[in-house]
């Protein structure tokens, strides 16, 4: 599947549902990202080498390799619990949105507010009721798709964004 496909996929599948997701929102983007095809993480490398110029691509290496050293040094469990910012984050926006991963093209919610309180609080528990809820069905939709979409097209192992990208830098 390609990212258009992916897309359109996923469009149909929520299809009417109210979204408060929009450019600048990225309050989602502060959490580990886990790929299961090694040609997503391929297209997001390409695509960053072809957007940043000599500098920020080595400002670029450099935040993903100390990012992917810091969790495999804690562990993928107790990272989670952590926030971090995604080295594709620039300015609010993700610097390579038309070929983001499959679990950010799989997250969307009908509340800015709930999820802005879910990067701010330290833990699910410190969460309202309805947020919790909220959370909870935004997990299980963004679940099910990604399960969808896998199903759909080759899968090479789950690992963390960080990681692809560090082992594809090495490979280069």
């Amino acid at each position: 599947m390609t990212p258009a496909d992916i897309d359109a996929f996923i469009a149909r599948a929520i299809a009417g549902e109210p979204m408060a997701c929009a450019r600048g929102c990225s309050w989602c983007c502060h959490q580990l990202v886990v790929l299961t095809c090694r040609d997503d993480a391929r297209r997001i490398l390409d695509t960053v080498r072809e957007r940043l110029d000599a500098a920020g691509f080595a400002a670029f290496e450099r935040q993903v390799r100390e990012q992917a050293a810091a969790i495999a040094a804690i562990g993928h469990d107790a990272a989670q619990a952590g926030r971090w910012t995604c080295p594709l984050l620039r300015d609010g926006a993700c610097l390579v949105y038309e070929v983001r991963p499959v679990a950010c093209r799989s997250v969307f919610s009908p509340d800015a507010a709930c999820c802005r309180a879910m990067m701010e609080a330290d833990d699910f528990a410190g969460l309202t009721p309805a947020h919790q809820a909220l959370a909870t069905r935004i997990g299980e939709r963004s679940f099910r798709l990604q399960v969808a979409i896998n199903d759909r097209r080759p899968v090479d192992g789950a690992k963390e964004l960080r990681q692809w990208l560090v082992e594809l830098l090495d490979a280069t």
